[in-house]
This record gives structure tokens, C-alpha cells and sequence, in this order.
């Protein structure tokens, strides 16, 4: 099923993190937080919807929409307020319907929260590419990570775009076990509500 938002942001931001000209930092330094870069740019109010379909070995579907909205912001950290729906959860026992969470993110965090080391079985990579974005095409930067355990892989890929509030606009997740398919997942942004700034609501007549 679906990775903490938070997870995904931080694997996702690297990308960006890497990019910069500047001297690489160390495990210790405070850097940027990816989340943090991403939801910032926004006014309190801006909220960002995706879908996300998983197909099951079996055949079998489950639905879910997950709306992320910027509650509280400052110069120091932010709040995110995050509502997952999942379509038909009655037909699967202890799923709710409906759950809500609320995410800080600091404005700046140490280097080693948005770097993964090279480990055995786990491996990334990394590009550009042209996606389908509400209908728009846009160039977005994507992270490819493979983690393998024994007979199981796991394939996670990330596309983020700059200039949209969270920054993730797609992700997919394809999970096998012994060379076959366990389940599977595509998520993609549906709804962007960009609320105005209060400068910009104050020159409306």
C-alpha cells in the first residue's frame, strides 16, 4: 500500500539536493527539507488531491484519494493535513473509510534524512523526463528506487515537479516475489486548488 507522504517527499527531493552546484554536504549539516521547499512557495489553504489505484495479485482493486492540504506555515516549519479516502472500504475488514493526519516538516533538516547510502539490494537512479499533468505537459524530475530482499523486489518510481504544491505529481510501485507480480500501484495528481494570496484577493473589486 501506500508510503508515508513524507517519505516520499524527502526520497523525491534528493533529486533537487544533489543537483546544486555547491560543495556536497555532510551527515551532520542542515539542509533543506524537500517537503518543506515544496509546500512553502504556496499560501496556507493550497491543497493538492491524487488517486491512487493498486492492483492486487488476484485481480482485485483498491481504490484511494488523498487530499493534502497546507494548514499553518511559517518561517521555521510548516503543517500539512492530509485525508485519505478509500473508495468501497466496507468491502475490506479493518480499513476505514476515512483517516486524517496532521504532518510537520522544519524548514531545514540534517543532510542524512534526505540522502539514503548505498546499501546491498538497494539501488537509485535518476533523470528528466516530460509527464501529462492535468493536461498540461511539463518536465518533471523522477527517482527510480529498487530494494531487493531475498526473493522479493520492489521498483518505486517518483516524479516531482518543482513549481506544484508537494512537488509529487506520479509515482508507481510494482512488487514481486519469486519473478512474479505480488500487487502493484499508480498514483497520479488529479486536483490542484491554488488558494490566492491575500495581496492578490485585495486587488479583486
Amino acid at each position: 500500500m501506500r508510503r508515508a507522504l513524507a517519505a516520499l517527499l524527502v526520497l523525491a527531493g534528493s533529486v533537487a539536493i544533489a543537483a546544486q552546484p555547491a560543495e556536497r554536504p555532510k551527515p551532520g549539516d542542515m539542509v533543506n527539507n524537500p517537503p518543506y521547499a515544496h509546500w512553502a512557495q504556496f499560501p496556507v489553504g493550497t491543497s493538492v488531491t491524487t488517486k491512487e489505484v493498486v492492483t492486487l495479485a488476484d485481480g482485485n482493486t483498491v481504490e484511494t484519494l488523498v487530499t493534502s492540504k497546507l494548514v499553518a506555515k511559517s518561517k521555521d516549519r510548516l503543517t500539512v493535513e492530509t485525508l485519505v479516502t478509500a473508495a468501497d472500504a466496507s468491502k475490506y475488514a479493518g480499513v476505514a473509510e476515512q483517516t486524517k493526519t496532521l504532518t510537520d516538516y522544519p524548514a531545514k533538516v540534517k543532510f542524512e534524512r534526505t540522502n539514503s547510502p548505498d546499501s546491498a539490494g538497494y539501488s537509485v537512479t535518476e533523470g528528466k523526463e516530460i509527464v501529462d499533468v492535468q493536461g498540461k505537459q511539463v518536465e518533471a524530475e523522477w527517482v527510480e528506487a529498487t530494494t531487493t530482499n531475498g526473493d522479493e523486489t520492489t521498483v518505486e518510481k517518483i516524479w516531482t515537479v518543482q513549481n506544484m504544491p508537494g512537488g509529487i505529481v506520479k509515482q508507481t510501485m510494482v512488487k514481486k516475489k519469486a519473478g512474479k507480480v505480488s500487487s502493484q500501484s499508480a498514483m497520479q495528481l488529479v486536483n490542484v486548488a491554488k488558494k490566492p494570496s491575500a495581496k492578490s484577493a485585495a486587488k479583486k473589486p
